[in-house]
């Protein structure tokens, strides 16, 4: 893992939002979740990963995440980690702008991807779209990298949304730790009960398509995800 870049993006993120808005890291809300996630698709069979997020939000208006994953793909180890940022710059428009920096490795290919994600988000309670650019590098064996700029887009609505229960369907062609292609999204039910007034139970299922052109590949898959969120 390119660790000099990975820790560069976490210290611009702090720096940038300390600057700007003078941040008091007491009067945040903090959020830590833990998930163990199951895949099955046809290009490498079983996947699994167990991965934690963390995130603090300030204000209302400004977040700091990062996460760290690990598990196999097919029968070969992989590793992943973000850091990013979000912030609201204007109170009176509802637009939100992030930057992501995500890494994505399988040593035994020397295969290594690094993503850079700019997005700008309109998020609402029962609804959200996210649309932005993917700066994608990506190397195998030890070749030079190759980059791909990749149009990310993302769309969600909540059939329920309250304190207690959370129901939601979300399509996408990223999320924290991965950045497909165009034609790779994935089509995601998902779920949070609150146990209690900190700690939430999480629950998803997903249909993904991890092909390159739209509908042309049949690289299909399920995947399931489950963990707790723990919020102080």
């Amino acid at each position: 893992m390119n660790r000099k870049i990975f820790f560069f993006m976490f210290f611009l993120v702090l720096i940038m939002l300390q600057k700007l808005y003078g941040i008091n890291i007491q009067n945040s809300d903090k959020e830590l979740s833990s998930y163990f996630t199951f895949e099955y698709n046809r290009a490498l069979n079983y996947c699994w990963d167990i991965s934690t997020v963390g995130s603090l939000k300030f204000k209302d208006r400004h977040i700091v995440k990062s996460g760290l994953a690990m598990g196999g793909t097919g029968n070969i180890f992989n590793i992943k980690g973000f850091i990013g940022g979000e912030t609201s710059f204007f109170t009176s428009f509802p637009v939100n702008l992030s930057l992501n920096y995500s890494y994505n490795g399988l040593p035994a290919y020397e295969n290594h991807t690094h993503s850079i994600l700019f997005l700008a988000s309109i998020k609402r309670q029962w609804w959200g779209v996210s649309a932005g650019t993917s700066f994608r590098f990506t190397s195998f064996f030890g070749e030079p990298a190759v980059f791909e700029p990749i149009l990310s887009f993302l769309v969600y609505v909540f059939f329920i949304n309250n304190d207690t229960l959370k129901l939601g369907l979300r399509i996408a062609n990223f999320d924290n730790f991965t950045s497909g292609n165009m034609g790779a999204y994935f089509l995601n039910i998902n779920s949070s009960v609150r146990l209690s007034e900190r700690l939430s139970l999480i629950n998803e299922i997903e249909i993904l398509q991890s092909g390159s052109i739209a509908l042309a590949s049949n690289f299909y898959g399920i995947v399931y995800k489950g963990g707790v969120t723990f919020s102080w």
